[in-house]
């Protein structure tokens, strides 16, 4: 889908109503209007027919020279001039009567212009049930039943309402898109000595660079010369500055402290770590939560509950001897202006693409809104061991040839097999033979992995196997009982012969400890599956203190037991894991989550939720801002409904009149916003 920035889109209630007619068209496939981010994004095979749509709202596509369309300095000189009028007005009721009633009408039909526009643009489309009709019907019933003042009030405050409503939502999209400020917009491209300033989309791999102090890097990249302490926070959301010079890697949007740095660019700008995070959480408010859903859908039958409700106590009770009819005409008019469901449909949006936002700050990406609900129920937690648990860096500690090889051919054997692989344990074995022999090149004609079991190449003319034991017994091999080795153990075969094993011994990440305590606090219950050998994983498990642990798994093995384990306990599931054995089952669990450096692509494509910096802290912090977002949602629910349904009660029993129903509908909805706001904070 394409995604386009729009402008003119005031109201939660238009977003909806815009979303359904485009996707009634036949061009559309699908379609989402995302009011908090003021985005919309299609897929059509007719734009023309869109942007008809788009027209009859008066909604226009932004290009990047147009600011907000909403000028707050002008409204505010109007507002305050509307209401010098209004006072004016007032005061000469009194001694010229119908000088002071053409102001108030003046008042009125200025201050009220944006709202009759949209209730007539409304009712040509026979849609009565909208915030701009009931507020032109409740003040014009208002001036039937003699109650002037009060209906040019009405309006007028209720346009100052609108306006303040205006600048909170103008604010909150600011904060949200200052989450999202992070992509460079220059690079300095080194060119025959010289520099040339160049846009980061127009960057080649292979381009070098120059990075001054306090300028961000444009693309991933290796540092090829200087050194310089990098701010990585917009990346990982880790607030310490790490340190890095030639050779090491450094990621797009981070910022160079306090060095200049030379970086030879490794990947293209919209493959670039920063470009995916922008995209992920500028596209993640379109996957709506079910409460979000369940909101829109409640919206559209409570208004017209509430006018038909409000046109029963209009006529009832003068019916049955109770009152004047102008009195419950009157009760019933606050009751319809406090029907309006703004505070929900504005502020629940909003609230959740904070959360989203929030946790992108701090190095959580989560897909969706939908994920981020979901988050906030989970209640068992599965993880991956190597890479995940652990760091997933390997240190041989053993290298045991067979028959006439010698350690160092064994090791050459087993670094060209796995050379291509992405698993952790065969990086380590590849970088460890190119750290001794860094001039040496293998040769491969033939290059096939196996998820959880191994790889088997064509290297050099020979036929290798690296893998576990499971993998030489596809082959017909059998291989040695090793007992007793406290580490990973990958076999080796040459031309169908066993030539030997290495261990490599992984160790536990400092902050897993913590993590995992924090999860069991939380009362959630945590489970290890992982394709090592049992007694590694039981130790790995005894010195986490968790009970539920399963080794010696093939990646078919790991989905079956994932669902027995999920079987046994309710609530949503979170399966972390970062290699591509781990796919399947973080596509199957109610939430995927990998990690961001030591990922593979295949897992951060299966995965709901990435994990930039890999640290399993993220883990309890990303179920704790789902939960603080889920709160606040209630908080709003709940203050939106109790506030107008205490209006409702007042308005029928006479304590609340019009003035004070204004409040019960724009002041309610603007405090539910900022309520919202607090997501980005938490």
């Amino acid at each position: 889908m394409k995604n386009y920035k729009i402008i003119g889109l005031d109201c939660p209630n238009c977003a909806m109503s815009m979303e359904e007619e485009l996707k009634a068209l036949d061009c559309v496939e699908a379609v989402s209007v995302d009011f908090a981010t003021s985005t919309l994004s299609i897929e059509t095979s007719d734009f023309s027919q869109v942007e008809a749509i788009l027209k009859q709202h008066h909604i226009q596509i932004k290009t990047q020279q147009e600011e907000s369309h909403f000028s707050y300095k002008k409204e505010l000189c109007f507002l305050g001039a509307m209401l010098a009028i209004f006072g004016i007005s007032y005061f000469l009721l009194e001694q010229h009567l119908v000088l002071g009633y053409v102001g108030l009408v003046g008042v009125y039909f200025f201050a009220g212009f944006p709202v009759i526009k949209g209730a007539l643009r409304r009712l040509k489309k026979k849609e009565i049930f909208d915030e701009n009709f009931l507020m032109l019907f409740a003040t014009i019933s208002a001036f039937f039943i003699g109650a002037y003042l009060e209906s040019v009030a009405v309006m007028l405050f209720f346009r100052i309402g609108e306006f303040f409503e205006s600048l909170a939502v103008e604010k909150s999209r600011k904060n949200i898109a200052s989450l999202l400020d992070l992509t460079p917009t220059f690079a300095y491209k080194k060119e025959n000595d010289s520099l040339i300033q160049v846009a980061p989309k127009d960057l080649k791999v292979d381009d070098v660079i120059l990075v001054k102090v306090g300028e961000k890097i444009a693309s991933d990249g290796v540092i090829v010369a200087g050194e310089a302490n990098i701010d990585q926070k917009a990346i990982n959301g880790e607030s310490l500055p790490i340190f890095a010079s030639v050779g090491d890697s450094v990621y797009g949007g981070s910022v160079s402290l306090d060095g200049v740095i030379e970086v030879r660019i490794s990947k293209p700008y919209a493959q670039s770590s920063i470009a995916q995070i922008i995209d992920l959480v500028q596209n993640a408010s379109a996957k709506k939560a079910h409460s979000e859903k369940m909101i829109t859908a409640f919206a559209k039958i409570y208004t017209p509950i509430v006018f038909a409700l409000s046109c029963l106590i209009a006529i009832i009770p003068p019916l049955l001897g109770y009152g004047t009819l102008n009195e419950w005409i009157y009760k019933a008019l606050v009751v319809l202006m406090v029907s309006c469901p703004c505070a929900l449909v504005l502020s629940v949006p909003l609230g959740y693409f904070g959360g989203l936002g929030g946790a992108s700050k701090r190095g959580i990406l989560i897909k969706g809104a939908n994920i981020l609900e979901a988050l906030a129920k989970v209640k068992k937690v599965v993880l991956d061991k190597t890479g995940t648990l652990s760091y997933g860096s390997f240190k041989i500690i053993e290298v045991q040839p067979y028959g006439d090889l010698s350690k160092e051919e064994l090791l050459r054997l087993a670094s060209c097999a796995e050379n291509l692989s992405t698993h952790p344990i065969a990086q380590s074995i590849a970088q460890e033979y190119r750290h001794q022999n860094p001039d040496y090149k293998h040769i491969l004609k033939e290059h096939t992995q196996f998820g959880g079991l191994g790889v088997r190449v064509f290297c050099c003319g020979n036929e290798v196997l690296a893998g576990n034991s499971a993998f030489l017994e596809r082959y017909g091999i059998q291989a040695p009982q090793v007992q007793n080795l406290e580490g990973s153990i990958v076999h080796i075969v040459v031309q169908k012969e066993y030539a030997g094993y290495l261990v490599l011994q992984d160790t536990l990440k400092s902050e897993a400890p913590e993590a995992i305590n924090k999860l069991k606090k939380m009362g959630i219950e945590i489970a290890i599956l992982s394709g090592d050998q049992e007694i590694i994983v039981k130790k790995v498990a005894e010195t986490l203190g968790i009970a539920h642990y399963y080794g010696n798994l093939l990646p078919q093995d790991k989905l079956t037991y994932f669902e027995k384990f999920n079987q046994q306990f309710r609530g949503k599931s979170i399966f972390v894991g970062d290699g591509i054995n781990d796919a399947p089952v973080l596509s199957s669990a109610d939430i995927g989550m990998t990690m961001g450096i030591q990922g593979s692509d295949l897992s951060k494509e299966s995965a709901d939720v990435i994990l930039s910096d890999d640290s399993l802290l993220k883990i309890p912090q990303a179920i704790e801002i789902a939960k603080k977002t889920q709160l606040i949602m209630i908080e709003n629910i709940v203050f939106a409904l109790g506030i107008k349904g205490a209006f409702i009660i007042m308005g029928i029993f006479g304590v609340a009149s019009m003035w004070e129903a204004v409040f019960g509908d724009v002041g309610v909805a603007l405090l539910a916003l900022l309520n919202a706001m607090r997501i980005l904070r938490a």
